[in-house]
C-alpha cells in the first residue's frame, strides 16, 4: 500500500491468513455445536454475551475517539497554536462530501439488513412457520433442531455420543419410546421417591437442549385402587431417534439390539444402574433384566466383560417362570467404582456398597 516494497503482497497474506482464520473457526464451531453436542445451554449463554461485550467495546472504541476529538477541539493546547483546527491543517467542510459518505453508508447498510431479513425471514416461511415464530421470539436461539416448536421431520440431529449413550442405556432400564408423527421420543418415568433423579436426568438432557425448560412436577394416580405419586418427563421428538426405535422394538416389544455394545459406556452403565441396580448384601451387584430373554441377557453379560474386563458376571434366577437377573460379584467393585462414580447421582450410590 502506498508505494512501500512488497505491500501488495503483504495485503495479500493478510487478507489469506484473515479467511483462513474465519473458516477455521466457522467450521469448529459448527462441529462443535451439531457432530460434538458442545454447544450446552451454558455455551450458548457465554456465546451471547461474549457479542454483548464485543458489542460494548466497540461503542467504547468510537467513544475514545470522540472524546479525544472533543477534548482536542473544545479547548486547544498552546502546541495546537491554542485553535481547532491547528495551525496548518485545512479541515474539510463537514457538511459537504463527509455527510454525502455518511448517508450513503447509512442507507445502504439499512438496505442490506433490510434486504437479508427479508430474503431469510421468506425462506424460513416457506421451511417452517414455526421456526419462523421462535426466531422472531428468540434473537439468540439454539440450534434449529433443538427448539421446542421445531417440526419432528426437521429435528435430524447429529447426537453427542454421550447423550445417545445416555438415552440407549435407559432403555435397558425403566425409559421407555414412542413413535409421535415422523419421529420418536424418549420417556423418563420415576415414582416420587426418585424425584432427584429423573431431575438430574431432566437437567442433563435440557443442557443439551434436548426437552423443555420446565422442570418435572410431582403427579399423581391411582394404580390397582392404590393412590400412587410419580414424576416423568419427553425429550423432544427427533425424526433422527427413529433408527433407535426400530432398534430396540419389534412390534412394540422392547429387544436387545446389536448397536447397545456401541453405546455401553461407563455413563451408560451409570444410568442402567440407577434405574435397575440393586446392592446383595456381602455378595455384589444384582441388574434387574427380568423383562428380556435368557439370550438377550447372556449377550449383555458379554457386554460388560468385554467393555469392563469384568470377572465372574453372570446369569441367576429371578424367582419366577423364565425371568432372570444378571449378577456382577462384588470383586469387581474396584473396577467399576472409579469408573462409575463420576456419573452416579449421590442417592444412588448404595447400589455400589457406597454410603
Amino acid at each position: 500500500m502506498h508505494g512501500f516494497s512488497n505491500a501488495g503482497y503483504s495485503l495479500f497474506c493478510a487478507f489469506i491468513l484473515v479467511v483462513s482464520s474465519m473458516s477455521f473457526w466457522f467450521r469448529d464451531i459448527i462441529s462443535e455445536g451439531t457432530y460434538l453436542g458442545n454447544h450446552t445451554l451454558a455455551v450458548q449463554r457465554g456465546l451471547n454475551m461474549g457479542v454483548a461485550i464485543f458489542i460494548m467495546t466497540e461503542g467504547l472504541f468510537f467513544l475514545a475517539i470522540f472524546w479525544a476529538y472533543f477534548h482536542s477541539a473544545l479547548s486547544p493546547t498552546v502546541e495546537l497554536g491554542a485553535q481547532w483546527p491547528p495551525i496548518g491543517i485545512e479541515a474539510i467542510n463537514a457538511f459537504e462530501l463527509p455527510l454525502l459518505n455518511t448517508i450513503i453508508l447509512l442507507a445502504s447498510g439499512k438496505h442490506t439488513c433490510l434486504k437479508y431479513n427479508e430474503l431469510n425471514l421468506a425462506e424460513h416461511e416457506k421451511k417452517n412457520k414455526n421456526l419462523l415464530r421462535t426466531m422472531k421470539k428468540n434473537f439468540f436461539y439454539t440450534l434449529p433442531f433443538s427448539t421446542p416448536k421445531v417440526l419432528s421431520i426437521n429435528r435430524v440431529g447429529p447426537h453427542n455420543y454421550n447423550v445417545l449413550s445416555l438415552l440407549i442405556a435407559s432403555l435397558l432400564g425403566d425409559g421407555h419410546m414412542e413413535r409421535d408423527g415422523n419421529g420418536s421420543r424418549f420417556c423418563f418415568y420415576q415414582k416420587v421417591d426418585h424425584i432427584e433423579y429423573i431431575i438430574w436426568l431432566h437437567k442433563t438432557l435440557l443442557n443439551y437442549g434436548y426437552c423443555k425448560e420446565s422442570i418435572p412436577q410431582i403427579q399423581s394416580r391411582i394404580i390397582n385402587d392404590k393412590l400412587t405419586y410419580y414424576c416423568r418427563f419427553r425429550t423432544f421428538t427427533y425424526s433422527s431417534f427413529n433408527w433407535i426405535y426400530d432398534a430396540f422394538y419389534i412390534n412394540k416389544i422392547k429387544k436387545i439390539p446389536p448397536i447397545i455394545e456401541q453405546y455401553m459406556s461407563p455413563l451408560a452403565l451409570s444410568v442402567w444402574i440407577m434405574d435397575d441396580g440393586t446392592w446383595n448384601k456381602n455378595r455384589g451387584l444384582v441388574l434387574c433384566t427380568n423383562s428380556y430373554t435368557l439370550d438377550e441377557i447372556k449377550y449383555l453379560i458379554k457386554i460388560l466383560i468385554d467393555k469392563f474386563t469384568l470377572d465372574g458376571v453372570s446369569v441367576i434366577k429371578a424367582g419366577a417362570i423364565n425371568q432372570y437377573l444378571i449378577y456382577i460379584p462384588k470383586r469387581n467393585m474396584p473396577i467399576l467404582i472409579p469408573l462409575l462414580i463420576p456419573h452416579i447421582h449421590p442417592m444412588f450410590l448404595y447400589k455400589l456398597n457406597i454410603l
